[in-house]
């Protein structure tokens, strides 16, 4: 291992606003906002010994066999789907930065104002601000557990905001930055970057991005606050490593592990795999390349809940796995019968409705189905299974899932879902799915949305249209950002609007 203190250049960006937030706005939002109640635990009144949540990145639901997926890569995954609860519906943000912000948030992007990506990790400007937003880390923290965060975060520039995962909430931190490896660049060059992200230009940011800290092969990581380089390892191995040595630690005290794996992005925008210890052939088909890395997250997935089982905290552990978007557009698989391309960025069901499950021995009766769940139900669902009460200045957008987790003769919480992404929305129930624009589709028998129903007057569709489209009434209208929002689609679509 090398360690390095060579640091990036903080680029100020925007200041960020005081939160203000119209008193009108709340009692919208208000009008959506279930949580069941004070946090109730199990029925026996005991709290679970800790939550590991495990995020995979950049890959949808035609990856996993328990969702029909041919591939035959995640046969761990799987297993914990049929053993817990897997969600057959969930909806998030297209793309990881406004997803992961939804999921630790509670809220939605019209709440917060993230609709685009924005990737404060390379271009800075403003990320994730405690001040303005409670992330559920903190409220686990304040209750007395003890928590740690290992793999990717994104949602903030790590070196401009130093201690920033300290105030979200995580006493423990071992995160791989995302911002350009200074170690690879003249001064020169770096003032060149900011000077192509002041200008917003596509053209002259993207060949940078191929200069991106390694999260792969000799990977770099924040460890808390020192800056090191992990010659010859494999990056998910290094935070594997850390959330076994995390579950070891703290084994007899309430914990909550997040797990964003960096697994399976590609290595760097445009290139969307990289090798595995599986096979380091760099020179193979690119479909295959990714099986191999969505097999290798399968495995880690595995190792960690043997680690749990080794300490005896298996049965009172509760385990929450889902993707944070869909797959890139490049790639293709089977699933239940048909090739399947890759969705990011789009808010069909490719690109929107990703993996998650819920599995815990003792406390999940497994082999059910939740039809209908979207990432804002993360945060209150994890907070009253822990028994940990929300702020009364915070409240998410999302409906807690738990008494389904945790009692097979509840009801789902949900008859629809929400997403969202540059300014359009869209909500389905278990069948039909409307489009703020007004496209209306039959999802489940149309999955790839290619006849709209929009005009269709059957009395089935114009009832099922009609329910959707008040909750689509019902909903406040989108916050402003907090701050410019920087990505490569950030920059295209401003571009696009002079």
């Amino acid at each position: 291992m090398i360690t390095s203190t060579k640091r990036p250049v903080s680029n100020p960006g925007t200041a960020l606003p005081t939160r203000s937030l119209l008193l009108v706005t709340r009692l919208l939002a208000a009008s959506v906002v279930l949580f069941a109640g004070p946090p109730s635990v199990h029925a026996d009144g005991s709290k679970p010994t800790g939550i590991v949540f495990i995020l995979l990145d950049n890959v949808g639901q035609e990856w996993f066999g328990c969702y029909g997926g041919e591939a035959g890569v995640t046969p761990v995954i799987d297993e914990l789907a049929a053993g817990g609860v897997k969600v057959d519906h969930c909806y998030t943000a297209p793309v990881c930065g406004p997803s992961r912000t939804v999921a630790l948030t509670g809220r939605y992007p019209h709440s917060t104002g993230f609709q685009l990506h924005h990737d404060a990790a390379l271009y800075s400007g403003g990320g994730l601000d405690p001040k303005r937003e409670v992330l559920f880390p903190r409220l686990f923290r304040e209750a007395g557990f003890t928590t740690g965060i290992t793999g990717k975060w994104q949602v903030n520039h790590l070196y401009d905001e130093p201690g920033i995962l300290d105030r979200h909430g995580f006493a423990e931190s071992l995160v791989w930055p995302g911002s350009l490896d200074r170690d690879r660049m003249s001064d020169e060059d770096w003032k060149t970057f900011l000077d192509a992200v002041a200008r917003e230009s596509v053209e002259d940011t993207v060949p940078f991005i191929e200069r991106i800290e390694s999260r792969y092969w000799d990977p770099v990581f924040l460890n808390g606050s020192r800056r090191e380089r992990y010659e010859g390892k494999f990056g998910p191995d290094v935070s594997q490593e850390f959330a076994i040595d995390f579950l070891r630690r703290h084994r007899d005290k309430p914990f909550l592990l997040y797990l964003p794996m960096v697994l399976t992005h590609g290595a760097f925008y445009p290139h969307p795999v990289t090798s595995t210890p599986l096979n380091r052939d760099e020179n193979r088909p690119h479909n295959e390349m990714f099986a191999d890395m969505v097999r290798y997250a399968d495995q880690l997935v595995g190792g960690i809940v043997k680690e749990l089982e080794a300490l005896g905290l298996r049965d009172d552990t509760i385990l929450l796995i889902a993707s944070d978007n869909g797959t890139e557009k490049s790639l293709t698989t089977r699933q239940n019968g048909r090739e399947v391309v890759g969705g990011l960025y789009q808010l069909n069901e490719r690109g929107g409705s990703v993996a998650m499950l819920a599995n815990c021995p003792k406390r999940i009766p497994g082999g059910r189905v939740l039809p209908l769940a979207d990432f804002t139900d993360i945060y209150p669902t994890v907070c009253e299974l822990a028994g940990v009460s929300l702020d009364p200045a915070h409240r998410p957008d999302g409906r807690s899932f738990a008494s389904f987790l945790t009692t097979p003769q509840s009801s789902p919480p949900r008859d629809w879902i929400l997403n969202e992404y540059n300014g359009t929305r869209v909500v389905r129930d278990e069948r039909f799915k409307l489009y703020s624009d007004g496209r209306f589709f039959d999802a489940d028998a149309d999955p790839d949305e290619t006849v709209d129903l929009a005009n269709d007057e059957r009395p089935e569709m114009a009832q099922a249209r009609k329910k959707l489209e008040t909750v689509l009434g019902s909903l406040p209208p989108d916050n402003p950002p907090p701050f410019p929002l920087r990505s490569q689609s950030g920059f295209k679509i401003r571009s696009a609007a002079r």
